[in-house]
């Protein structure tokens, strides 16, 4: 890869990088012009695809920087990227927003059900349905 890439693959413009739960990943494109400076210049960002599994959301992103003469992946951002004469696009790979705060209720309820289990279980009381 060329080190001039490494101003866009390396600008901080990412988002959340929480855990989700099931069909809950957006892809989105983030591109500049080649002349840009990504620390200056927000990229234009596209949504190409939501509410994907992780590796349906991944495939998608490879596939879509493949289809540029030059693409590779960036393993420190975990994006894929494509350029061509004019542009540079990273294809970014997410949870979404909505998911994320839902695998964090769900994380938090399934956290407190082991904690009262393991109660019960040290203090040995068990309800039976006598």
């Amino acid at each position: 890869m060329s080190a001039s890439f490494d101003r866009f693959l390396n600008a901080r413009h990412r988002q959340s990088r929480k855990a989700s739960l099931g069909r809950a990943f957006t892809v989105s494109r983030q591109s500049w012009r080649l002349s840009d400076d990504p620390r200056e210049i927000e990229p234009e960002v596209e949504i190409l695809a939501t509410k994907r599994s992780a590796s349906e959301a991944a495939d998608l992103a490879r596939e879509a920087a493949w289809s540029f003469k030059r693409y590779g992946f960036h393993k420190p951002s975990g994006a894929w990227w494509g350029a061509d004469a004019e542009m540079f696009h990273r294809f970014v790979v997410r949870p979404s927003g909505r998911a994320t705060t839902g695998a964090a209720l769900l994380a938090v309820a399934v956290a407190g059900v082991a904690a009262v289990a393991l109660t019960q279980r040290k203090t040995g009381r068990r309800r039976r349905g006598d």
